[in-house]
């Protein structure tokens, strides 16, 4: 464990006050005036008051050209009233005709699209602060970030309101965010960064830092935006109430009719900090799980989807990062989605508390909750305890603690304690550096084991170079019951280094060539399974297609014989194989587009064929018709498999408040189909009305299809705020 050590001591040491910070008066700044009139938010800008605005127009091109000036011009309208932020965004198009408008639904993933993104650092400290997008077709979006934009919480859902219109020679947004949605400190100074994306050619504009290394969230190197004293958050009360229909047809059984009823009340302890009680907590509206066939002798990783454990979700993260900011996939000592869930099983929260937030230099999140019995899974009621704590050293380094106590499958103790350090810095090094290390121990009662988990990451990303270095394990009795282990009593080193070069010129945007080697051994040293990816070459063209070829040479030692599929088996012993995967995608940004991932080679003491293939049909901002298939196709010395997956999503968006999403999945292992169908209707943000439909089939041995369930839920949020 010598390593997470060195590096976190090296990270504290790069932390100190000794570290050299950029002059603020190299930031672009402003003053946001305040009015005294409410604004008609219409997407028409209209109103006298906008020609008081302060006006933000100097952006700068950071992809594909970085430095040249911004064109076609981007302009930023700001201005205030005690209760409101307002924004006016016109930005210039001669070419409207080109621009991409392939969303409207609230939080859709825009990747392509014509849009504006905006974060706001409310307390100029570059730890938490707010993300916000806004599409041309009128999509809005927002997310929670922290850590200088390292912690990504994009299904963190704000209050607010934005609208769009698309003119001859430029599209208008008109937005405005009550100030009681965000958390502020008594500063008068916010850091604040914009950015826009032109879909036209792929194009990125930005306000303040314009460099390729830095993402927008970075706020360590935001602008800053003065004008902020005075402004009020109203009581900070907010009731949410809930009312459920449920008719349910399981299989076997008769169709019943059942209400429901709860909620949660949240209050503003501080404009920082927030409490909330929440009562019968449900989770009809979550999206289903995209389906996954387990070809490994590891558990499996679903992500968490509910939104009550993802509005605060940042500041419970511990452990291993994955990308974006999310929690990584091997070792996650505290996993919301243990709570409520039991192998894909609902389990009762009855009661809850949550207390989330700021209060001085410290991050606070706190969460007890009260599960009740649920007879058909075996699990007894019981009582459940989270708190994260993590104190700003700097701007830069912050140390932080998690403690964890109850088993959400057992009335036996479970105890999780674990601290951690955090460091990051665009000053020390070209580019952003961070690292990341932990240490935590878990006792559990019922197994009458304690055991020690570590992980320690260094990442550097430059504008053509990135690096990556990182160490984690567990010991064997490593047992969080609250957490996610994937291979207890194992230890993995990996690295990666990747080279990004962009032509000046021609058809290309980016070329990327790379290694990427993986270790997994026991705790004294002993190889049990390695991963050598080589990045022979990927291409981006600037039409927005791209091919990539890697090779993966690869090593494993299971020490018992484990099921894979249709009868087959990998029997115990010493295997290394070699892997080929081509891989094709068309650009995301045209009304059809296709991609296409074939993978052959060896596996284990056989031979495996992999395709994962994708078609999307946008033809405009309204309809999304995704299809995509995937096929494992191996041959052992035990038997044959082949392992099918198939999806069929359905999006359309009646206007930005309304839609209905739909997904029809099945594979061939469990031989069952699936449906999912979410109607929404956005009242406003807070008001809302869902109809969702969860069916399946199965198709039973004799060849016969039957039902399993066909589930129909209508509920109604109507959320109230002081």
């Amino acid at each position: 464990m010598g390593l997470p050590f060195l590096l976190l001591t090296v990270g504290g040491c790069f932390g100190s006050p000794l570290v050299s910070q950029q002059n603020p008066a190299s930031l672009p700044s402003g003053h946001v005036p305040t009015i005294n009139q409410n604004i008609d938010v219409d997407g028409a800008l209209n109103e006298d008051a906008w020609s008081r605005a302060l006006v933000l127009e100097q952006f700068t091109e950071v992809i594909p050209f970085e430095g040249d000036p911004g064109d076609p011009p981007t302009r930023i309208l700001m201005m205030r009233s005690d209760t409101y932020l307002y924004l006016g965004v016109i930005c210039m198009e001669p070419k409207t005709d080109q621009l991409v408008l392939q969303n409207l639904r609230r939080d859709a993933f825009l990747q392509d699209d014509d849009r504006i993104e905006f974060v706001f650092d409310t307390f100029r400290d570059a730890k938490t602060s707010y993300f916000f997008q806004m599409s041309a077709a009128g999509s809005r979006g927002d997310a929670l970030l922290g850590d200088n934009g390292r912690r990504f919480n994009k299904p963190w859902n704000g209050f607010w309101q934005g609208r769009t219109q698309i003119l001859e020679d430029r599209w208008i947004a008109e937005i405005a965010i009550p100030f009681a949605s965000m958390a502020f400190g008594d500063q008068d100074v916010w850091g604040a960064n914009f950015q826009r994306y032109r879909g036209a050619d792929r194009s990125s504009y930005r306000w303040a830092s314009p460099r390729r290394e830095l993402f927008i969230g970075n706020v360590s190197e935001a602008g800053e935006l003065s004008g902020f004293s005075g402004i009020h958050q109203g009581k900070g009360f907010e009731f949410r109430p809930y009312f459920k229909l449920k008719s349910a047809n399981p299989q076997g059984g008769n169709s019943h009719l059942v209400g429901d009823l709860g909620g949660e009340i949240s209050w503003s302890i501080t404009p920082q900090l927030t409490s909330s009680i929440t009562w019968n907590t449900d989770f009809a509206e979550t999206e289903v799980d995209n389906r996954q066939v387990n070809l490994t002798r590891f558990p499996l990783f679903f992500p968490e989807k509910r939104d009550f454990f993802l509005q605060d979700s940042t500041l419970f993260q511990f452990g291993e990062r994955g990308r974006f900011g999310s929690s990584g996939t091997n070792l996650i000592p505290f996993f919301s989605r243990r709570i409520g869930l039991l192998s894909g099983r609902e389990v009762p929260l009855d009661y809850g508390l949550r207390v989330a937030g700021r209060a001085g230099p410290w991050d606070l999140g706190f969460l007890g909750v009260h599960t009740g019995a649920a007879p058909t899974t075996g699990v007894p009621d019981g009582d459940l305890f989270v708190f994260r704590s993590s104190y700003n050293v700097s701007s830069s380094l912050a140390v932080g603690a998690l403690f964890t106590d109850g088993n959400p499958a057992s009335k036996l103790s479970n105890t999780v304690a674990g601290a951690d350090v955090r460091w990051s810095s665009t000053k020390v090094l070209p580019g952003s550096l961070s690292v990341n290390s932990y240490l935590v121990q878990s006792d559990d009662e019922g197994l009458g084991k304690k055991g020690l988990g570590f992980g320690s990451a260094v990442k550097l990303t430059t504008s053509n170079w990135s690096y990556f270095l990182g160490l984690l394990g567990t010991q064997g009795d490593f047992f969080p019951a609250m957490g996610f282990v994937r291979r207890p009593g194992e230890m993995r080193a990996n690295a990666a280094v990747y080279w990004n070069p962009r032509p000046t010129s021609g058809p290309v945007r980016k070329y990327s060539f790379g290694v990427s080697p993986q270790v997994w051994t026991d705790l004294s040293g002993n190889t049990i399974s390695s991963t050598l990816r080589l990045g022979w070459l990927a291409v981006e063209f600037n039409d927005g297609d791209s091919f990539r070829v890697n090779t993966l040479v690869q090593t494993d030692r299971p020490s018992q014989t484990f099921p894979v599929a249709d009868n087959a088996s990998i029997v115990a012993g010493d295997y290394s194989w070699v892997e080929h995967n081509l891989r094709y995608a068309t650009s995301r940004s045209r009304p059809v587009s296709a991609q296409a991932d074939f993978s052959f080679g060896n596996w284990y003491d056989g031979d495996i064929l992999r395709l994962r293939s994708g078609l999307s049909v946008r033809p405009d901002e309204h309809l999304n018709l995704g299809l995509s298939y995937s096929e494992d196709r191996g041959s052992l010395s035990t038997g044959d498999f082949t392992v099918r997956i198939e999806q069929l999503s359905l999006n359309y968006s009646f206007n930005a408040d309304t839609s209905l999403e739909s997904l029809i999945q099945s594979d061939n292992q469990s031989d069952t189909l699936g449906l999912q169908a979410r109607f929404r209707w956005i009242v406003e943000d807070g008001r809302e009305l869902f109809v969702v439909i969860d069916s399946g089939w199965e198709e039973l041995p004799s060849g016969a299809i039957v039902p399993t369930n066909n589930d129909v839920t209508a509920k109604i949020v109507y959320a109230i705020r002081f």
